[in-house]
């Protein structure tokens, strides 16, 4: 399958849309120049994001007209590339999340349930890359498979793992509802971005537009996850796990058609 540097997207026909609506909306970012108010991105135009990944029930996603395009089977229409589901994004992403939290409120018993030695992790501090490298590796374990899925669950992990570290004050930690919309947040966008970013990137444009449209589209990616509903109990895998899996299905119920 190779990586997401040569990788032109999944062909089905919610992988076209994002790609269509992304790029549609960088080219009007690129003609108005640098600095030139733009209207941003509209939460609706990366609902289709919502098809990328298959449901945690098993079901397929049927078509359905849904705002911005957000139809199609996740793995249907005759796509290839990356099969995401929900389940095993929820799964590793809430353990990293998990695992982030416990360091940081300096739980060591649900460390040890994750695989991970606090004071291991308190010896790796000075050294982020390492730190976060053991996070991950216990969410997603040691070894990549070498798909763009699981490349994408591998930097999801780093990511919320030390946003999870840095966010909030030196004495409070970010919520659990926090974290669970942020790992949604980081999961749909990067999501959207290997999907489109054979064509995001593809030298049409300056360095700033792409730049300036990534940073844009993972805010645009937030305000879509801002407006579902969520019910989380706390921080744990299971907690967290739960939660992302039914804010998939509560974006659903709200950008896409039955």
């Amino acid at each position: 399958m190779g990586t997401k540097g040569s990788y032109t997207g999944n062909g089905t026909p919610a992988s076209k849309q994002l790609q269509h609506n992304v790029t549609q909306w960088l080219d009007a970012l690129t003609g108005a120049g640098p600095g030139t108010p733009v209207p941003p991105l509209a939460p609706d135009q990366l609902a289709p994001a919502l098809a990328l990944f298959r449901p945690s029930s098993g079901r397929a996603d049927g078509p359905g007209g849904g705002a911005g395009g957000a139809t199609a089977a996740a793995g249907g229409g005759g796509g290839g590339g990356a099969q995401r589901t929900v389940a095993q994004s929820a799964r590793t992403a809430g353990r990293a999340a998990a695992a982030a939290y416990a360091y940081r409120t300096g739980n060591a018993q649900a460390l040890q349930e994750l695989g991970l030695d606090y004071a291991e992790l308190q010896a790796a501090a000075d050294d982020p890359i390492d730190w976060t490298r053991r996070i991950v590796e216990a969410a997603c374990g040691p070894l990549a498979d070498g798909t763009i899925e699981d490349e994408e669950r591998r930097f999801v992990a780093s990511e919320v793992a030390q946003w999870v570290l840095e966010a909030g004050t030196d004495s409070t930690p970010p919520t659990p509802e926090e974290v669970v919309r942020e790992t949604l947040a980081l999961t749909i966008s990067e999501a959207i971005l290997g999907e489109a970013a054979s064509k995001m990137n593809d030298g049409s444009r300056p360095a700033w537009a792409t730049a300036d449209g990534e940073r844009q589209l993972r805010e645009t990616a937030r305000a879509l996850v801002d407006r579902a509903p969520l019910t989380i109990t706390g921080p744990s895998t299971t907690e967290i796990t739960r939660a992302f899996e039914e804010g998939v299905e509560a974006m659903r119920s709200i950008w896409m058609e039955p």
